[in-house]
């Protein structure tokens, strides 16, 4: 009882059973007769013709050698080999209506590994936007870029923001424009007041942060090397909040992209400035993903949210 096409064999080179060889049209026609048990109502369900709907039951007829339906009185009743299959069509065209159908669950969490200065100011508007969007998702930011494209290659992390060399085939790089990027130092500092040279301030301390002290080591960085104040001496710390507080009490410097110097000034008593002369080196970023995320609505959401936060701060070349 085989609903063969005329194409003899039904297995692939596997012996696994082969869907090409049913013609699945006639289980949508099978479970129209069987609900309305007429020709004419089945036919009207379809959108065919008559004729068309009575050839469909004749091939029927023939693949399974049972007449499916039998007249009754003024009607038609099923035989019970067409009772046996009710509840097996029904149910297999439901499946194949959820497959095309169905949305598929938002996530219980998108996780974002990112440089912690940018994760100060996104978290709040990206947090907002999955509020709004999927009130389930949770936007939970990473800040250790240690082994992050194999994170991502596996699933445990959803989007990277950082630097890579080249991102290897099954994943998409959006390199972000420039950013323009700012000094940060203790009020009062001197580099400020003397409206110094960015190649001047050298001669003093210059802050690196790096939450994974392994600088160069990672196939992902947060892209602060390139910013960083050239041949003078340099003292690496974990994090920005903890550069920030060092800053504070001493004749440190930092280069941050603007929205993060901004928000370190507003809660800390720093100061940012723009050297005399030349500017600090603009901040550049990428946005990595995997390739099974690239056609997911939410994702591609939060990408244009991460993306719109990041170019507040364009800088035209």
């Amino acid at each position: 009882m085989n609903l063969i096409k005329n194409d003899p064999s039904i297995e692939d080179s596997h012996g696994l059973i082969n869907p090409a060889s049913y013609d699945l049209n006639l289980l949508v026609v099978l479970h129209a007769l069987i609900r309305s048990r007429n020709l004419t109502h089945a036919s009207n369900d379809l959108c065919t013709s008559l004729a068309a709907t009575s050839r469909a039951l004749g091939r029927l007829r023939r693949l399974f050698d049972d007449p499916l339906l039998i007249r009754h009185n003024r009607t038609f009743g099923l035989t019970p080999l067409a009772e046996a299959l009710t509840s097996k069509v029904e149910a297999f065209l439901v499946n194949v209506d959820n497959i095309f159908t169905s949305n598929p669950a938002p996530p219980e969490r998108f996780t974002i590994v990112l440089p912690d200065h940018v994760g100060l100011s996104l978290t709040p508007s990206l947090s907002g936007f999955l509020r709004q969007i999927s009130p389930k998702t949770l936007f939970l930011p990473l800040f250790n870029m240690l082994d992050a494209m194999d994170k991502l290659e596996q699933g445990q992390i959803d989007l990277a923001v950082g630097v890579i060399e080249d991102a290897p085939p099954g994943f998409f790089c959006r390199a972000l424009p420039p950013v323009r990027s700012l000094c940060v130092g203790r009020k009062g500092h001197e580099a400020a007041d003397r409206q110094l040279q960015f190649s001047e301030l050298n001669r003093y301390l210059s802050i690196r942060i790096d939450s994974t002290f392994g600088v160069g080591l990672n196939d992902l960085q947060d892209g602060l090397e390139a910013l960083r104040i050239k041949g003078g001496e340099v003292l690496t710390l974990p994090d920005i909040h903890t550069a920030a507080r060092f800053a504070e009490d001493s004749d440190a410097l930092l280069v941050l992209p603007n929205s993060a110097a901004q928000f370190l000034v507003s809660r800390y008593d720093l100061l940012a400035f723009q050297p005399k002369g030349s500017l600090p080196p603009p901040y550049r970023v990428s946005l990595i993903w995997h390739e099974r995320w690239n056609r997911q609505s939410l994702h591609a959401g939060v990408r244009s949210i991460v993306a719109s936060h990041l170019l507040k701060d364009f800088t035209p070349t």
